[in-house]
């Protein structure tokens, strides 16, 4: 390993390598260590006794023991203002450029608030300056009267400092008063109070009934609702002719269709629902249901035998030789016959009989509902109309209200303008009582 390094000025001649010991002489008792600007005569430590601490019979301490009073350093210079903008602090001897810094010291605190501007800003605004100059003119009164009554006083002092308060404080109250719209007797404040009521805006719908307005539908017969609905029969129009297109495509006509001609085919769906039961019962079938259907059928061919031979065996019933003599009128056998003859289209017309009764059974809910709806919307119309006539007459009530209300104001007026001419005749006797 190298060797470690020295001093940077370990090599330089006369270094004296011994360590720095610093020692103090000890004291003797006839050598003082306290300054001259400490020590105080004897006669000043007796005179001041609150900041000493203990005095002999013979002779005061020589040590004073008075404390900063940091409170009344604070109070005294707290008030003081120091206008240093623009000021050169720096140790240029030339005179030109050098400028001194302005103090100023106000009382603080006067009846609560602070006077002056106790902010760092470089400007006293308008609104402190005329508010400090009110507070120290009320001031310069009190004193001016607490000078008065104590009789530290002269004739010619009394006029002049008098007259001069006076105008100093009519200038400041017309300022003050200029600042806030100037002196306004009662008249012209009821009458600004009124002006401003009858400038606002009377009061409109809500914007939530101005939207449902907006919204609501068409009222019956309105133009809107006569084009809807020519509007929905054009297009009802236009797919029964796309309709016809399609069938005249496909060969479909009323003489081709299967349905219409003289023996249709079985409809698909009855036909399949037979088969389907067919097949459900022969898949239930067992020994004992069999055999329960197999005398079933049995007693039914025997009752039918029975009443077979009875008919024959009837002494009522005609001979051959004679003929039949019928019971009925002719009306009642063209209507018998027309029902015959009405049997096969009511056959075709079975496979439809379960829809159409669906479709009637729909339509008898829907003539139910709207039976219902009829009511409820007759009891809204009702109430709608109690409604509009309680409005009504809530407006009508509202108009007098109005009208009664701009009469008082105009009463009010009156009498407001009326006082204040009494008022005004009473302060005219009253000056010219001190005059």
């Amino acid at each position: 390993m190298s060797e470690a390094s020295k001093p940077k000025y370990d090599s330089l001649p006369g270094i004296d390598t011994a360590p720095d010991v610093y020692e103090t002489p000890e004291l003797a008792e006839d050598i003082s260590t306290v300054q001259a600007s400490t020590a105080i005569s004897s006669s000043d430590s007796g005179s001041d006794s609150n900041y000493s601490d203990a005095e002999d019979g013979e002779e005061a301490s020589t040590v004073q023991n008075r404390r900063l009073q940091t409170d009344q350093a604070r109070h005294r210079f707290q008030p003081s203002r120091v206008d240093a903008h623009n000021v050169d602090f720096s140790d240029n001897i030339s005179g030109a450029q050098r400028r001194s810094y302005r103090t100023s010291t106000r009382a603080q605190r006067r009846r609560g608030e602070i006077l002056g501007d106790d902010s760092d800003e470089e400007e006293e605004s308008f609104e402190r300056k005329l508010a400090r100059v009110r507070q120290e003119t009320l001031e310069l009164e009190e004193e001016y009267k607490r000078r008065v009554d104590e009789g530290d006083k002269t004739q010619t002092e009394e006029r002049d400092s008098r007259e001069v308060m006076e105008f100093i404080s009519e200038k400041v109250d017309a300022i003050y008063a200029a600042r806030r719209g100037g002196v306004k007797s009662a008249e012209h404040q009821l009458q600004k109070t009124v002006e401003r009521f009858d400038g606002y805006k009377p009061f409109g719908a809500a914007k939530r009934i101005e939207d449902a307005i907006q919204r609501q539908p068409p009222l019956p017969g309105s133009q809107v609702q006569r084009s809807q609905l020519e509007y929905v029969l054009d297009q009802a129009a236009d797919f029964e002719k796309r309709l016809a297109g399609l069938e005249k495509c496909l060969g479909l006509d009323g003489t081709t269709m299967p349905d219409i001609g003289d023996a249709p085919p079985m409809p698909v769906f009855s036909t399949l629902e037979r088969i389907e039961q067919s097949l459900g019962v022969v898949n239930d079938a067992s020994t004992g249901t069999l055999d329960a259907a197999s005398s079933q059928i049995r007693k039914l061919i025997t009752e039918a035998e029975t009443l077979k031979d009875a008919r024959s065996s009837s002494p009522s019933s005609p001979t051959s030789s004679e003929p039949p003599v019928s019971s009925l009128t002719p009306d009642q056998e063209a209507k018998i016959n027309a029902l015959y003859g009405t049997l096969p289209s009511l056959d075709k017309l079975t496979p439809l009989l379960p829809m159409v009764l669906d479709r009637l059974r729909t339509l008898r809910l829907v003539h139910t509902s709207a039976w219902q709806a009829d009511e409820v919307l007759t009891d809204l119309e009702t109430r709608q109309g109690q409604q509009e006539a309680e409005i009504e007459n809530w407006s009508l009530k509202l108009d007098e209200l109005e009208k009664e209300v701009k009469e008082a104001e105009k009463r009010t007026l009156e009498k407001v303008r009326e006082v204040g001419e009494l008022v005004r005749g009473v302060e005219d006797r009253v000056e010219e009582l001190q005059e």
